[in-house]
């Protein structure tokens, strides 16, 4: 993933806007369902079998990151509050997490894609164009090589953390087996914010 505009926009998972606190690094979560709005939207004529498919083999391993150097910040800007005295005004945060220009993120599965897999999964990444807010510009595209020999970043890893590490939290789709709700799983990636308030998941 590499950031067009060098900034990452996102909420991190279970904060509110407003807390000022960005994820980082991009959730798997994020991504598959970013992915999931794309099929919708520019690739109506993948068939879902395919997309469910490929969704659980993703959501099936827990990817390693190479990230670049960032750090986090945030603008303060005072909204109108829509009412008939022009100084109300509703204080509204944009945090975001910046990174040097043509810095790239790197989500690094090690699961093995067939041929169809990998098709479907460089169309879907191919019109990707942000992720997160709409701030979020960003170019995706699916690669082979490894990121490590390339110098991408920091290497970060879903392992058992040891002493002196720095622990990040992110959000990840559980398997299809792990999965235990109400509606398809496929369908449970589409969940809105409101959603998941309404049903207290």
């Amino acid at each position: 993933l590499q950031f067009l505009a060098s900034r990452d926009h996102g909420t991190a998972w279970g904060r509110h806007v407003n807390e000022g606190v960005p994820e980082w690094p991009p959730s798997p979560y994020r991504l598959i369902r970013a992915l999931y709005d794309v099929w919708k939207r520019k690739c109506p004529h993948i068939a879902e079998s395919n997309i469910k498919e490929l969704f659980e083999v993703l959501a099936g391993e827990l990817p390693n990151f190479y990230l670049p150097p960032a750090t986090s910040a945030h603008t303060r800007s005072y909204l109108s509050a829509n009412s008939l005295y022009a100084s109300d005004k509703n204080l509204v945060f944009d945090a975001f997490v910046s990174v040097a220009p043509n810095a790239s993120c790197w989500m690094d599965w090690r699961a093995d894609l067939t041929p169809g897999q990998r098709s479907v999964l460089e169309e879907l990444l191919a019109g990707l164009n942000y992720l997160g807010r709409s701030e979020s510009w960003i170019a995706a595209k699916l690669i082979a090589s490894a990121p490590a020999a390339r110098g991408a970043g920091y290497p970060c890893r879903p392992v058992p953390p040891r002493a002196g590490d720095e622990i990040t939290y992110v959000a990840c789709p559980v398997s299809t087996p792990e999965y235990k709700g109400k509606k398809k799983w496929l369908d449970a990636l589409a969940y809105s914010s409101s959603q998941v308030l309404e049903e207290k998941l």
